[in-house]
């Protein structure tokens, strides 16, 4: 973790926040999390709110973004900005120890702001489960509770062993992922879900696509034959099976009945109930299987 610690200058300047800020020189500095007691934490991703929750630190969270919703505790949390944009100035009212970034769905102009300011901001993003179990472990470091951390990370890490022991040998199946509707979007290599896929022994028909979420077309995916297709429960799922998917009989997918929505909460969110996601998705890869 990196705190932007700048040396004090003479004087003030007004900045675009609408307050006054000191003149901050640009020296960088690494610094210990033990150096101070972190008390006040502010997450940028509902994620990184669950990992800290998980490790016992939640009553520490002062502010998150919108969209946080679980666990209930984390509901009433002050709000501070969403995928769009974050509030600046609400952010540094509320005076933050520790500012949990998400590196890949914040704002990099908001992160950039954030850091010139010289707020303490340490960076999780992870793209699988590995990285997951590491990311609960390093916070439980930077907010001073290393045991607890450890332990949350290997309670994560013994729950998808299990899952991989019990899917990873497998026969492979051909997935389509839908992650939208309108346009039809999907996931490729280097996304999330694409990671899971591969855990559960699937066979993501756009593995080889050349973003990793793709915008797809009904023809392209008619000619890949997905066995199962797997539906983001907030796409309007039912909708998009009854307006798209029945009208082609010949896909495997729907000739097996294999249209299947996935609460999105719980998949498509990289913290500790992305065991739970996957546990979803290895089931309903594993229906076809039968």
């Amino acid at each position: 973790m990196r705190f932007l610690i700048r040396g004090l200058m003479q004087g003030c300047c007004v900045l675009m926040l609408g307050f006054s800020l000191p003149v901050l020189s640009d020296e960088v500095i690494e610094s210990d999390p033990a150096d101070k007691k972190i008390e006040r934490i502010i997450t940028l991703s509902p994620s990184s709110t669950e990992m800290l929750f998980d490790i016992g630190v939640g009553d520490r969270l002062v502010g998150t973004v919108e969209h946080t919703d679980f666990p209930d505790a984390a509901k009433s949390l002050p709000r501070i900005g969403n995928y769009a944009g974050l509030n600046i100035e609400r952010i540094v009212a509320l005076e933050p120890d520790l500012i949990v970034a998400w590196k890949s769905g914040n704002k990099q102009s908001d992160l950039e702001k954030l850091e010139s300011l010289g707020l303490p901001i340490t960076y999780v993003d992870p793209k699988s489960m590995t990285a997951v179990r590491d990311a609960i472990e390093r916070l439980g470091k930077e907010v001073g509770e290393e045991a607890l951390g450890k332990a949350a990370a290997e309670r994560f890490d013994r729950a998808y062993q299990a899952l991989r022991a019990e899917y990873g040998s497998k026969e492979f199946v051909r997935v389509f992922y839908q992650l939208s509707y309108q346009p039809l979007r999907t996931v490729g290599e280097g996304s999330w879900v694409e990671a899971l896929i591969h855990d559960c022994n699937g066979d993501n028909v756009f593995h080889d696509a050349d973003a990793p979420y793709p915008v797809v077309s009904l023809e392209s995916i008619i000619v890949k034959d997905p066995e199962v297709i797997i539906m983001s429960s907030h796409t309007n799922a039912i909708q998009s099976r009854d307006a798209v998917w029945e009208r082609w009989p010949n896909i495997s997918a729907v000739k097996n009945g294999a249209m299947i929505p996935i609460n999105s909460s719980t998949l498509l969110r990289s913290g500790p109930r992305a065991i739970e996601g996957m546990a979803l998705l290895c089931k309903a890869i594993d229906r076809v299987r039968d």
